[in-house]
């Protein structure tokens, strides 16, 4: 994975499932500060009761996230949500601090912007019913936060400059560090700092409770580790273990992944084990990952997932050395059919390869490990800005750092055809420096004889280095990619319905005990020997007590 915050490449150490992705990274517009003073009647019509303000007319001011989100009440007493935003001036006396803004003055904001000459991308829809539902103010704080980051880059000298711009400035500076009061702060979703939420506790539809104890989706009971047998280790990495397990009530086969907090804290990876749970929970397609439990310890958090037991595209890529073209097709297509979902739900996947592709008991396709999965992605070329995901595959506007949207997947799609057809990556190389001069410039050819002219035209069309022109990166989105020549013989409402009967079976004595494709049996020969043989002392039963 490619840690941001540590600039620089690190071996791929995460289970298939495990989740690793870099914190937000700070943003702030292009536009060049001019002069004005901060309006302090903007500022007294954003803010009932402006306290605090810190007038700085010429520094810029950079938005850094949206951290979190409160509930407080209105002088009529209506309950709302407001939204913390922490923001930082290089050389101000307090360079960093925090305002809290309702969504009603992102909307007051959104219309100064368009009546002083800016063209501000769309703000989320208003909702009238379920305003403090928790799922739905951390999907609207996850929203507000890519607005804010794509205003910041569309932000050109073509209109006034944001920075001097005194709605914008107001809306960043006014009533800092003084939260309305009163003001409950929400409980994260997801939290895994036990010191808040206490330990195993949590509040969303799929599933935590209390006592180191999970609530499923499918149904609301109670479960923790010793609701589960556990058979084997089938992945490790350096927050933990993927163990299977079967659930002891209906037997069903499940994939458990025990992360270690300490581990997570101490490598920066608690923001994106959490996103991966926030994403998987909401999320349900035939050719994604299904989380099904989840929840924390004093020590550990844990995700029970589907069970794949065909185990990693790369595991079989790896034997074959090459796939013929057939084959290649039919995991593409489900690739696809899974990333138009994903970006339907304004999501980018960010982190498409063999490693992360995994093939259930009957040889369908799954996509694992979401920690790098980016929410509020409404655009090919823009939405978000983090320098993430795995060296070989890295897209050039991702490393460029000039903002990259949902284009980086299908750059992803055809970096994994690629490599299928002829098994390594484009551009590959041991020589960091080369490889990512070759993914940025470097002309694309292909092993003669190996790939056919079709095929061959997709990828190209799919490793576009101008996200607007690839393959998947205009309007029609996916529409485009399923529409090329090379997938003119799949059936694509088949294929969703996993009626298309797959290549290869990875399984083809096992026996499914979940039924529907969904698990597999407890066979385990499609994971690598160095997993498979490792013991299972470090998941401790004794954890799952209240």
């Amino acid at each position: 994975m490619f840690h941001d915050d540590a600039n620089q490449c690190s071996a791929n150490s995460t289970p298939t499932t495990a989740a690793a992705s870099p914190a937000p990274t700070p943003r702030t517009s292009a536009a060049v500060p001019r002069h004005g003073e901060v309006c302090h009647d903007a500022l007294a019509s954003l803010c009932s009761e402006p306290r605090v303000t810190l007038p700085f007319p010429k520094a810029e001011l950079t938005f850094i996230r949206v951290s979190g989100t409160g509930t407080s009440r209105d002088p009529q007493g209506s309950a709302y949500t407001a939204y913390f935003l922490d923001v930082k001036c290089p050389g101000a006396s307090a360079p960093l601090w925090r305002v809290h803004r309702r969504f009603k003055e992102f909307r007051a904001l959104d219309e100064d912007l368009r009546r002083g000459g800016f063209m501000p991308p769309p703000l989320p829809p208003r909702r009238l019913i379920g305003l403090l539902d928790p799922l739905i103010v951390a999907q609207r704080r996850e929203e507000l936060e890519a607005w804010l980051y794509q205003l910041i880059d569309a932000a050109t000298a073509d209109v006034p400059h944001l920075q001097s711009f005194e709605p914008f400035r107001a809306f960043l500076l006014a009533n800092a560090d003084n939260p309305p009061s009163p003001m409950e702060v929400n409980k994260e979703l997801w939290e895994l700092h036990g010191g808040e939420l206490g330990e195993g506790e949590g509040g969303d539809a799929a599933g935590e409770g209390q006592g180191g104890q999970g609530r499923g989706a499918e149904g609301r009971q109670r479960v923790g580790l010793a609701d589960f047998e556990q058979m084997r280790v089938i992945g490790k990495g350096s927050f933990g273990k993927v163990t299977l397990v079967r659930k002891r009530s209906c037997g069903r086969l499940f994939a458990m992944k025990a992360l270690a907090k300490s581990h997570l804290e101490r490598s920066k990876q608690v923001e994106h084990t959490r996103t991966e749970r926030h994403v998987l929970g909401r999320i349900k397609h035939p050719f994604i990952v299904g989380m099904h439990y989840a929840w924390t310890t004093r020590a550990k958090v844990y995700f029970v997932l589907d069970y794949c037991a065909g185990g990693e595209l790369f595991f079989h890529l790896s034997q074959r050395k090459r796939m013929p073209e057939y084959m290649a097709r039919f995991y593409a297509a489900e690739i696809t059919l899974a990333l138009e979902h994903l970006h339907g739900c304004d999501i980018a996947y960010r982190d498409l390869k063999p490693e992360n592709i995994i093939l259930d008991m009957e040889g369908h396709i799954k996509l694992a490990d979401f920690g790098l999965a980016k929410t509020g992605v409404r655009h090919s070329a823009h939405g978000a800005t983090s320098l993430c995901g795995t060296p070989e595959y890295l897209s050039p506007e991702i490393l460029n750092r000039r903002g990259h949207g949902t284009a980086v997947d299908w750059w992803g799609l055809g970096m994994v055809i690629f490599e299928m057809l002829t098994g390594l990556p484009p551009w590959y190389t041991t020589d960091r420096r080369k490889l990512f001069q070759r993914l940025r410039s470097g002309p694309l050819s292909f092993p003669a004889g190996v790939v056919s002219c079709t095929a061959a035209d997709a990828i190209a069309r799919l490793l576009r280095r101008d996200p607007l022109a690839r393959l998947g990166g205009g309007a029609r989105g996916a529409s485009d990619v399923k529409d090329h020549p090379f997938f003119k013989s799949v059936d694509w409402r088949a294929l969703l319905a996993r009626e298309v009967r797959p290549p290869f079976a990875p399984c083809p004595r096992a026996r499914s005990s979940s039924g529907g494709g969904g698990g597999g049996g407890a066979d385990t020969r499609n994971f690598d020997a160095q997993f498979t043989r490792l013991p299972l002392d470090s998941v401790e039963v004794s954890e799952a007590s209240p």
